[in-house]
């Protein structure tokens, strides 16, 4: 069986012309499992009628293929876990901590592919008013592997307000049985980015003496950059008591990243929901699809970035985007592309590093970088008195040395010898 390093090799030197520059090879450069989510958790503020106290209903979401099952004599596998909550108070005080022992059993089939499978679990705890700190704590025993998530939450005093929401709950299934019974499926994981809509719902208490008709509610979606993707006016009829707010989202409007939803009454802001839109096949590090199609300069071909770039709507572009990934695709039985994973790791990295009035990638040394991975050793002399700052990286794996030199002094290191190829160089 190839190894993902030769794999990766193979791949890249078919579609560059210069193999000795063309490589992509996993030499410790990145964590292929960097920013990897071993699990998921949100916290939800619901207000009970008639009490002091909010309630803290808390969901968790485990990918199974990140346990680590034993056999079991009939064939069986189980896997072991231990959940621990820790809450502390504004003070930092500890006001809650418990944790529970949870396993979970696949039969030999449903062993074979754990991909895209999940377990849920949900836990509801009552507690005061005050701004908190949640922290979460998975333990596998059978790798003795821990995972640790911290985050915040509020608890607001509901019998201040006489109008009052529950914290913003993501639904990717809303419906309501004969019985008059609600059946939702919590988006535990926060992504929409896979669904062409989804469901907000929230819990609105009146605790006023009437009823209150045509409510005017503004919904906004507003992305990373601040750009409002989804603004909407919605009128809400709340009778006394408790009233469920349910409203149907669609997602194509949306820009790939992290968003927020902000909910008005007027020009107060009532909620606030963050949350992603990201493909699940996509490392999330790929926000633009324009953006991500241009990057590909380094390991397609012209004749396949034209393709993809000539698509006649968004929709199209983005199959033939998958559609390249999925060609040079190491492992296609695998719902993972380990490398377009690796790829965009280094264009991230290489902006992280390398960006100055142009983006990190489009830099000689982030283009070095995304093809070579990190050098073998560097060489850095940036107060040399008889010459302008410069750096030597060298590769001992594929025998080759790259020089750049900072001719303006503003930190944008120039290759003393390009690439020409085409597709690695775009500056020139």
């Amino acid at each position: 069986m190839k190894t993902l390093k030769t794999i990766l090799l193979v791949v890249l030197l078919s579609c560059l012309v210069s193999a000795s520059e063309a490589q992509i090879k996993d030499n410790k450069l990145t964590n292929l499992n960097m920013g990897k989510e071993y699990f998921f958790i949100d916290p939800l503020i619901f207000y009970p009628l008639d009490s002091a106290l909010g309630r803290l209903d808390l969901y968790v979401e485990i990918p199974l293929e990140n346990l680590t099952f034993k056999k079991l004599s009939n064939e069986e596998f189980e896997a072991s876990l231990s959940l621990t909550v820790q809450i502390k108070n504004s003070l930092g005080e500890q006001v809650f901590l418990q944790s529970y022992d949870e396993k979970v059993t696949n039969s030999k089939n449903e062993q074979k592919n754990l991909a895209d499978k999940s377990v849920s679990s949900y836990k509801s705890y009552f507690i005061k008013p005050d701004t908190y700190k949640l922290n979460f704590n998975l333990k596998d025993k059978n790798s003795n592997n821990e995972f640790t998530k911290e985050t915040s939450f509020i608890v607001k005093n509901p019998l201040v307000d006489r109008v009052i929401s529950s914290d913003i709950m993501l639904l990717s299934q809303y419906n309501i049985d004969p019985q008059g019974e609600k059946e939702i499926t919590p988006i535990i994981n926060s992504n929409v980015g896979t669904l062409d809509f989804y469901y907000v719902f929230t819990d609105v208490w009146n605790r006023t003496e009437s009823e209150v008709s045509g409510k005017p509610v503004s919904i906004k979606v507003i992305d990373d950059r601040d750009k409002t993707v989804f603004d909407s006016l919605i009128f809400i009829d709340l009778k006394i008591g408790s009233n469920s707010v349910i409203q149907k989202l669609y997602t194509d409007k949306y820009t790939l990243g992290n968003l927020r939803m902000e909910v008005y009454d007027g020009n107060k802001k009532i909620a606030e929901r963050r949350f992603t839109c990201a493909w699940s096949d996509v490392p999330i590090s790929v926000k633009d699809l324009d953006n991500a199609v241009n990057q590909l300069l380094y390991i397609a071909k012209s004749s396949e970035l034209d393709y993809i770039k000539n698509a006649k709507s968004s929709e199209e572009k983005l199959k033939r985007f998958m559609k390249f990934w999925k060609s040079v695709d190491p492992s296609p039985k695998t719902s993972k592309n380990e490398l377009m994973i690796e790829y965009y790791n280094r264009i991230r990295i290489a902006n992280e590093r390398y960006s100055h009035y142009v983006d990190g990638w489009k830099t000689d040394m982030g283009m070095v970088f995304i093809i070579n991975g990190n050098p073998s050793q560097i060489d850095r002399h940036p107060f040399e008195a008889d010459s302008k700052p410069y750096e030597v990286w060298t590769y001992y794996d594929i025998n080759r040395q790259y020089i750049f030199v900072d001719y303006t002094g503003f930190g944008d290191y120039r290759l003393t010898t390009p690439m020409y190829d085409e597709r690695t160089k775009i500056r020139y």
